[in-house]
């Protein structure tokens, strides 16, 4: 039994959506990442990385969603938000290669949304 205490304020909806992340590391080198993100909810999201040593705790993330696109309607989500989890587990087998890390954001504000198709 789980007694741990929930304090979302949103429920959290499992997605697997492409995600690119723009983002300055510790040593203030601006890097990109296409990844996935895994869940998002009202005020934050979280992805899985390779990259870890690129991500720090209060990073600021400049994040794209991109939403699988019908013949109708190209689009996707645009918005910014704080590193304030770092998760690390091993996907399969022992290997290092293997390593992928959860990385949950807060935003700093509702996303955006956005037709790329316009």
């Amino acid at each position: 039994m789980n007694n741990r205490l929930e304090r979302r304020n949103f429920d959290r909806f499992a997605i697997e959506f492409a995600l690119n992340v723009n983002a300055e590391d510790a040593e203030g080198k601006t890097f990109n990442e296409k990844t996935v993100l895994k869940n998002v909810s009202g005020e934050g999201a979280c992805f899985v990385t390779r990259q870890a040593e690129r991500y720090f705790l209060g990073q600021l993330l400049d994040m794209t969603i991109f939403l699988p696109g019908t013949s109708e309607v190209n689009a996707f989500m645009k918005g910014k938000g704080n590193v304030v989890r770092i998760d690390q587990f091993n996907n399969s087998g022992t290997g290092e290669k293997n390593r992928e890390i959860n990385i949950a954001v807060k935003f700093d504000a509702p996303l955006n949304f956005e037709r790329s198709d316009m």
